[in-house]
């Protein structure tokens, strides 16, 4: 007999001791970081399970009247952080990724998912047929991986493009 708010605010109140833990380190961090190989042109289901529980109503978004109305555009970003990084292995090729596999990770990942809920600059970077490169380029992609983490730790975010 409770309407949507007081069943998220019930949610939150109830949230596990886990997530709780997650939310605080996420609260903290300066930049949040992602790898992971892409399935479904997506993130593996452990870490799309991570998003559902940890980016939640109260933590990483709220919502105006609009949205409780059902309007997405009343949904509010409650993330403060300046950057995102995220990199992603692939079984295709940087071909098919462009020709339109590209287009809906971009939406769900790093706008719905990062960006709206209030992350300012997000860098997605693709390594491309992992499974199935030669030992050079894997290499390669090993020293990218490297200094794109070098990068990104550097507290101005000169590792990280603008989005």
């Amino acid at each position: 007999n409770k309407d949507p708010r007081a069943m998220a605010r019930l949610a939150w109140e109830h949230r596990p001791k886990d997530v709780r833990r997650h939310q605080e380190k996420v609260a903290r961090a300066e930049g949040l970081a992602f790898i992971a190989p892409v399935f479904w042109l997506g993130f593996p289901a452990i870490l799309t399970g991570w998003f559902e529980r940890v980016f939640t109503y109260g933590n990483a978004y709220a919502l105006t009247s609009e949205g409780w109305a059902g309007n997405i555009k009343g949904r509010v970003g409650l993330l403060q952080h300046e950057k995102a990084l995220v990199i992603s292995t692939t079984l295709f090729s940087e071909e098919d990724y462009k020709a339109g596999l590209e287009a809906p990770m971009r939406q769900i990942v790093d706008d719905f998912g990062l960006r709206y809920p209030g992350v300012k600059r997000v860098e997605h970077i693709y390594f491309y047929r992992v499974p199935v490169v030669d030992d050079d380029t894997r290499r390669d992609y090993l020293k990218r991986a490297f200094d794109l983490g070098k990068g990104f730790a550097e507290p101005s975010g000169a590792g990280l493009a603008a989005a």
